[in-house]
């Protein structure tokens, strides 16, 4: 038995919401297209229903020039696969490979508040040598300290420094086979 859509009333039911308030169960049948134009209908009425606060958030903000490149930022899409940087953020995944030309800049962002790096290092397991963990810790310091020369943090650049040569003491020690 085929139910049809409860907006349309001419496409089959694919989409079956229920919605329970506190005293009161209401169900809705939506085919596919019908279901896309709500959900699209419900994220824009979310979005201005937060505009306010987010304008307010501007407000605050010294630079008019910034201000107006907030508001007219166009959304960063995929032209291959089409995939939006939004979806990527709702996924947590790209659509593509060419995703990550698409979304260069902003996934560099990501990837820096995510780990701390813009390329995969790998896991060392727990049974791991010294000198791998040694080895593994050495690589995460040297990008380290290369951020914090970028960003012009040469006292705390120099602490940086210290342990990587430390480091890399200790690792020579190791190839020595710990004699002096």
């Amino acid at each position: 038995m085929n139910i049809f859509c409860d907006e349309c009333k001419k496409n089959i039911a694919t989409v079956f919401l229920t919605k329970i308030s506190s005293d009161e169960v209401s169900k809705v049948q939506l085919c596919d297209e019908c279901a896309n134009r709500m959900e699209e209908t419900t994220e824009a009425a979310n979005l201005i229903a937060f505009l306010p606060q987010i304008l307010s958030g501007l407000q605050g903000m010294e630079d008019q020039h910034l201000i107006e490149d907030v508001l007219s930022c166009e959304p960063v899409i995929c032209e291959f696969c089409g995939t939006s940087f939004n979806d990527f953020q709702k996924m947590g995944f790209v659509g593509c490979a060419e995703c990550y030309r698409a979304f260069d800049e902003k996934l560099v962002a990501v990837l820096l508040d995510f780990q701390e790096a813009t390329e995969h290092i790998g896991k060392i397991p727990g049974k791991a040598s010294e000198s791998a963990k040694l080895r593994k810790r050495l690589v995460e310091l040297e990008r380290f300290l290369e951020r914090q020369i970028a960003e012009e943090e040469y006292e705390s650049a120099a602490a940086v420094r210290d342990q990587i040569r430390e480091i890399e003491g200790k690792l020579e020690k190791d190839l020595d086979g710990g004699t002096e």
